[in-house]
Order: C-alpha cells, then sequence, then structure tokens
C-alpha cells in the first residue's frame, strides 16, 4: 500500500511538470526608493498560467534607474541598469493563509537581473511573495501579492507608499494573478488538483477504519450472543437434569 501511495505522488508530480506554459507575461512593477538609490522590482509567477499543481515560482528582475524616473514613466525596468548578485543577499518568503516557507534565489541563465523560485502551488488561494534581505548596505522587506479575477497589466499607481524608513514606492503598474484551479484546465473530464484527491483519499480511508470498526463490533456481539445462547443451552440442560 506504501509503495502504491509513493507511485501516486510520483505520477502527480510527473502531470505537474508536463504542465509546463510558456513564460509568464502578467507581473507587477514597481519602483522603488531605497536608501538614495531608485530600483525597478517587476515581479510575477514563472511559467503562466499560474495553475494549481503546475510547476511555477516566483518570478523577480530587478533594475536600478540612473536617478528618479519621470513623471508617467510607466514601465521603467528596461531602462535601468540590472542588479546582478541578489541570489546571495535576497530570499522570499511564500505565504497562503497560515502557511509560510522561505525559499532562496537562483538567478536565470542569460537574463542578467533575472532571479527565479521555483514551487508547485498546491491550493487555489491568494499568494504573497515576500522579498527581504538585502540589496548593498540597504535593507529591503517588500511584499506582493497576487489579485484575484481579471489582472490589468496598464493599471498604474503613482501615490508614493511610504514602506519603511528607508524605502518609499514611488509607482506601481500592472499585477499577477492567482492560482486557477486545476478542474477548470481539465478536457474531456475536470482534473482534480493533489490536494482535493488526497482529501478524497483521507475521506476513503476514514470511510474504511469506520466500516472495519462496525464489521469488528458485529463480530463481537455475534460472538457474545452465540456463547450466551450456549450458556442459555447448558443452564436449560443442567435444569432438565434436576427433574
Amino acid at each position: 500500500m506504501k509503495n502504491q501511495f509513493s507511485f501516486f505522488g510520483l505520477a502527480i508530480f510527473a502531470v505537474a511538470c508536463l504542465g509546463l506554459s510558456a513564460p509568464a507575461s502578467a507581473h507587477e512593477h514597481d519602483t522603488f526608493k531605497i536608501g538614495s538609490k531608485y530600483y525597478v522590482f517587476t515581479v510575477g509567477s514563472l511559467n503562466e498560467p499560474f495553475v494549481v499543481d503546475n510547476m511555477s515560482g516566483v518570478d523577480m528582475r530587478v533594475s536600478e534607474l540612473a536617478g528618479p524616473p519621470a513623471a508617467g514613466a510607466g514601465k521603467s525596468a528596461d531602462k535601468g541598469a540590472a542588479v546582478t548578485g541578489l541570489e546571495q543577499t535576497l530570499k522570499v518568503e511564500l505565504a497562503a493563509g497560515d502557511k509560510k516557507e522561505t525559499l532562496t534565489f537562483d538567478p536565470a541563465s542569460g537574463a542578467p537581473g533575472a532571479y527565479a523560485a521555483n514551487f508547485i502551488p498546491t491550493v487555489q488561494t491568494t499568494y504573497s511573495y515576500r522579498i527581504f534581505g538585502k540589496i548593498g548596505d540597504s535593507p529591503v522587506d517588500l511584499t506582493f501579492t497576487c489579485v484575484t479575477g481579471e489582472v490589468s497589466e496598464s493599471a498604474k499607481d503613482d501615490s508614493q507608499v511610504k514602506v519603511s524608513d528607508t524605502i518609499t514606492r514611488v509607482s506601481k503598474v500592472g499585477a499577477f494573478g492567482c492560482p486557477a484551479p486545476r478542474k477548470n484546465m481539465g478536457f474531456p473530464e475536470p482534473s482534480l488538483s493533489s490536494y482535493e484527491l488526497s482529501q478524497n483519499t483521507q475521506a476513503l480511508a476514514t470511510a474504511a477504519q469506520s466500516a472495519e470498526k462496525q464489521a469488528a463490533t458485529a463480530q463481537t456481539l455475534s460472538i457474545v450472543g452465540i456463547i450466551s445462547g450456549l450458556l442459555g443451552l447448558a443452564v436449560a440442560g443442567l435444569a432438565w437434569k434436576r427433574k
């Protein structure tokens, strides 16, 4: 039975890997003043569409601007210089509900300033990516959260937001979506997620255990009934002999 479950888990992982999609497109582009310098963080999820049980991850690109961005500059990441070496100074904390996990970044091959932290989303919910550590000598603690429903790549917010004593968000453009349920991607039948399959398996195991307990109880009662019947017959036999 244990080997069967191990095979089942490997099968789910294989299916997840087969579901790899094209590189992500929906991202959030935030410009921050960190210390005295300006940086653009482009953050989203890998392998869109972002789907439960498909291999994905945190996609981060960081560039440094020569100075404050011009008003209405929009996505200015391409105008900056790629910031390399951040896999050594930054990490990302995933958060979904009350579950959290910290991952390290890997630099993207052939793309300076681009980093990835792979993971597989297993539940359809809201995910947050908290990126923390240092850029140079400046501390960094920034959180990016997916949005449900339709995602706008052009929505812009130029209001300045004080993140900490040393960090100010100068502008925000776009967003990235939360994972879609796997069953929406199934054809010709809905495709259940590994979490749903696990829940169904647990429910079946619980039902089986309950049935076994009920059968054991019924068997015990039957044995007790037989013994009681035999004792009754023995008593009746003794009473007949005394007559």
